[in-house]
């Protein structure tokens, strides 16, 4: 754990000395890369339920069945759940690129400060849908299949316009000559989080004695209506920062 801190406050030192010793032009695109990439911290919070409290609400609270109109059509193991974010990955890529393209002809293109408030909406319903859960679920504590398709799905998008845009990030803001020493201080940043999502996880632990699903459920249920809240608060406070990101990306390309 102590490894794990002391992490945290060595890239964040990075940062400091690199915003500190350089250029003054680099410093606005250096400035921003930080906002950015601290929220992308936040974000990788929120991604690491996909292996711990999500698996084990799959574990306990999830009927493995997958119906339509009425039609047993297969079986899923609890783990193979998270196979839904690659599979949602897949599917959404090129929808976005083709989405980002058309922005782009029409000079309508979001700036990646606003496609990260928008991931962090986007993640809180994905939370949302599984705190709701509770009230879809039935007489046994057990929910849908499909309401973990839907929930990955709404992750998943917020992956690709966070995560997937990090390194984007740190190649538009960050001086080349500092490129690969800030993506590696990027991945060391996404890696704490990893661990401190790990920690968010505990606060749906459930105690070795308690196995009905009636029981388990509220215990995540009320966990995933926390994280919702958290990724609503996380797009506050990145809507409130876009001002500055607009003013530290105009000056950043305006001396390149």
């Amino acid at each position: 754990r102590a490894f794990v801190y002391l992490a945290g406050v060595v890239v964040i030192g990075i940062f400091a000395y690199l915003i500190s010793t350089g250029q003054r032009n680099e410093r606005a695109g250096l400035i921003a890369a930080l906002v950015l990439t601290v929220q992308t911290v936040f974000y990788f919070i929120f991604y690491q339920q996909m292996s711990t409290s999500l698996a084990l609400f799959a574990l306990r609270n999830v009927d493995p069945a997958f119906v339509v109109f009425g039609v047993h059509l297969w079986d899923w193991s609890p783990a193979q759940f998270q196979a839904f974010n690659p599979i949602w990955i897949f599917i959404l890529s090129p929808v976005l690129a083709w989405a980002y393209t058309q922005a782009g002809k029409a000079d309508r293109d979001l700036s990646i400060a606003a496609k990260f408030a928008l991931g962090f909406v986007i993640v809180a319903a994905g939370f949302f849908i599984y705190g709701a859960s509770g009230f879809f679920a039935d007489s046994q504590g057990k929910v849908s299949s499909w309401l973990m398709v839907w929930g990955y799905g709404a992750i998943s998008l917020g992956e690709l316009l966070v995560s997937g845009l990090g390194l984007a990030m740190i190649a538009r803001y960050v001086p080349a000559r500092m490129g690969g020493f800030m993506m590696g201080a990027y991945f060391v940043a996404s890696g704490v989080s990893q661990y401190l999502g790990g920690l968010v996880a505990t606060f749906a632990s459930v105690p070795r004695n308690i196995t009905d699903p009636l029981e388990t459920l509220p215990i995540y249920t009320a966990l995933f209506n926390k994280l919702g809240i958290a990724a609503l608060v996380c797009t506050v406070i990145a809507i409130a920062v876009l001002p500055l990101m607009n003013r530290l990306s105009q000056t950043h390309h305006g001396q390149e």
